[in-house]
């Protein structure tokens, strides 16, 4: 080997191991981590806090923290209603507890006893003219007032009760009595007079004194029982086994005398009259009845008296064994109630109005008489065609004490 090479192996082992030497020396002046630090780095790994969400995420947690805001809201809104419903209830038995009632009549010839103190709730009964009941001494909305009956509880208008019974003094009473007055005046004059004419002259005037009778000008002059009632509704037969009739309207002229306003064929019950009605018979009552609220499916013709729309949910209990018999009621509210019941929403009930037979209620004594649109025989109920339904509800008038009479032609002498 020549010393040239030599030269060249001895130089390359110098730099490798100054290459060693020198990476020796900086590792040693590495500064070492202290223990302490090593503990804190590891419990800083184990105990690292939750990830931030996303952006993408954070619309979620909003949506689910509202959610939650909103449920708890409505959980404390609810017990809020319960509480409040719960005082009101109290505060509702404590009122009544402290109402007083007074003893009143009424001032109408009938008046609707409702459920609530509106003319769209329940009819429970009727009252009729100088019925006495005890009235609330504090009024409600409108003039509503609570009430107690025979019947039961309920509400009516106020504006229809009094202190005192009402007293009706009849047109044709009145009449009558200054009649009788003026005759009699005449007639003590005319007997001055004759004091002094011979006895046969006295005694011709006297027969000519007494007085014609005049013969009636239609059916309403030869009844009797009407002196306090301003319009009439005469249905007549020419017996109780026929199912067809005669019906007329009148209503007093200025004078007191009756006329008549209309005439047209109507219809009774399949079996005709009854003078003791049993439900279930199919006959008509005969009767004098004063006039309840008018109803229909096709809205207020124009009539004044109270008016009722039906709804596929009315019906009028016809159980005499239920406590709500021959009274309007709500299918849905009162099903359970009775075990049979009439359907209020059927075309023959387009338009009509209530006759108060039987208002007592009195268990299978007859029950759903009205005055309604017909074609034909009825069970139990009055009819006409419908356009003379309309005119009767537009022409009837609760100011002038309607009635409604139904009786055999031959019977008109009792009423």
């Amino acid at each position: 080997m020549s010393n040239k090479q030599k030269g060249y192996i001895f130089g390359g082992i110098a730099i490798i191991v100054t290459a060693f030497i020198l990476f020796l020396v900086i590792t040693q002046n590495q500064p070492a981590l202290p223990a302490e630090a090593k503990q804190k780095e590891i419990k800083s790994e184990k105990a690292s806090p939750v990830a931030e969400p996303t952006e993408q995420e954070k619309p979620n947690m909003e949506i689910a923290e509202k959610v939650t805001d909103s449920k708890e809201e409505k959980a404390k809104e609810e017990s809020k209603k319960k509480e409040t419903k719960k005082d009101d209830t109290e505060q509702k038995n404590n009122e009544e507890e402290s109402i007083s009632f007074k003893k009143k009549y009424i001032t109408v010839s009938s008046l609707n006893l409702r459920s609530d103190p509106n003319t769209q709730s329940d009819v429970l009964g009727v009252l009729m003219l100088n019925e006495e009941i005890q009235a609330a001494d504090t009024n409600l909305d409108n003039g509503w007032v609570k009430v107690k009956t025979k019947s039961g509880k309920g509400y009516v208008n106020s504006k229809y009760l009094s202190s005192e019974k009402k007293v009706i003094t009849a047109t044709a009473q009145k009449v009558k009595k200054k009649t009788t007055e003026k005759s009699a005046n005449n007639k003590n004059t005319q007997t001055q007079k004759q004091a002094n004419k011979p006895k046969e002259q006295a005694s011709s005037d006297k027969k000519q004194e007494k007085p014609v009778k005049a013969t009636p000008k239609n059916d309403a002059e030869k009844l009797s029982s009407v002196g306090n009632n301003n319009q009439l509704i005469l249905v007549t037969t020419n017996g109780y086994g026929t199912s067809s009739a005669k019906v007329q309207t009148f209503e007093r002229g200025s004078s007191g005398e009756w006329q008549r306003v209309m005439h047209t064929n109507g219809f009774i019950g399949k079996n005709g009259f009854a003078g003791s009605k049993v439900e279930g018979d199919g006959k008509s009552p005969t009767g004098k009845y004063s006039i309840g609220t008018a109803f229909g499916r096709a809205g207020n013709p124009g009539t004044k008296l109270p008016f009722r729309s039906i709804s596929s949910d009315d019906v009028w209990v016809d159980d005499p064994k239920s406590s709500l018999y021959n009274s309007w009621q709500s299918r849905k509210k009162t099903e359970g109630q009775w075990n049979s019941a009439e359907n209020m929403d059927i075309a023959l009930y387009t338009y009509g109005f209530v006759i108060n037979y039987n208002t007592a209620r009195t268990p299978g004594k007859g029950s759903a008489i009205f005055f309604h649109v017909a074609n034909g025989h009825t069970l139990g109920c009055t009819g006409v065609s419908q356009s003379h339904m309309v005119s009767i509800l537009k022409w009837i008038n609760p100011a002038k004490n309607p009635v409604i009479i139904q009786t055999p032609e031959s019977k008109l002498s009792n009423y």
